[in-house]
């Protein structure tokens, strides 16, 4: 690997600086305000997961997650804080900086699979509340007087309504699923648009 693809943002207003994180051969490596290198060895990282995670004032977020093994999950995201609660986005920059600190760790690790989207403890409770949700609409187009309640076959037209719903429910579900994918086959949606080329 000639050159280091790096990135640089600033999380917050605690940050005084910019974090610098550089791909190289055998680690990431993070640099901060005091000027000094931690590396994570490619080897010592466990996992890695690309997700779209939207914030306030963030609507265009991704995130880009690394979990080494004895160490706090390692979270970079494409916002660069400038003051006064504005970001600026660089997606320009960390979309080249993901797909190359991937395909490193997927060279350490042939058989690893990039992690998209939710986490599954995560998908599963967004899957409660949507079940949750749906069968509170099914009660409310059942239990709610209607114009429709004076036909004869009102009942027919609300469980067609409601039956109606089930495959765009299920649909959604389905393709929420977290699932792994290979380093080099990951879906456009899982990083900022106008940025994929990188």
């Amino acid at each position: 690997m000639a050159e280091p693809v790096t990135y640089r943002r600033r999380r917050n207003a605690i940050s005084r600086t910019e974090r610098e994180w550089r791909v190289e051969e055998d680690a990431l490596v993070s640099r901060g305000t005091s000027g000094r290198d931690r590396r994570y060895r490619w080897s010592d990282i466990v996992s890695v997961r690309l997700l779209r995670d939207p914030a306030p004032a963030r609507p265009w977020r991704y995130v880009f997650e690394l979990q080494p093994k004895h160490a706090r999950k390692i979270v970079i995201d494409n916002a660069h804080y400038t003051g006064e609660r504005l970001f600026e986005e660089r997606s320009e920059s960390y979309t080249p900086f993901v797909r190359a600190a991937v395909a490193r760790w997927a060279e350490v690790h042939p058989k690893g699979r990039a992690l998209i989207g939710e986490t599954p403890k995560r998908y599963f409770f967004l899957t409660i509340a949507a079940l949750l949700g749906l069968g509170a609409l099914a009660y409310a187009i059942v239990a709610i007087p209607t114009p429709l309640d004076s036909l004869s076959y009102a009942i027919v037209i609300k469980l067609g309504v409601i039956l109606l719903m089930l495959p765009f429910f299920w649909r959604a579900v389905i393709k929420a699923i977290p699932r792994g994918v290979a380093p080099d086959e990951i879906p456009e949606r899982a990083l900022p648009p106008n940025s994929n080329r990188g």
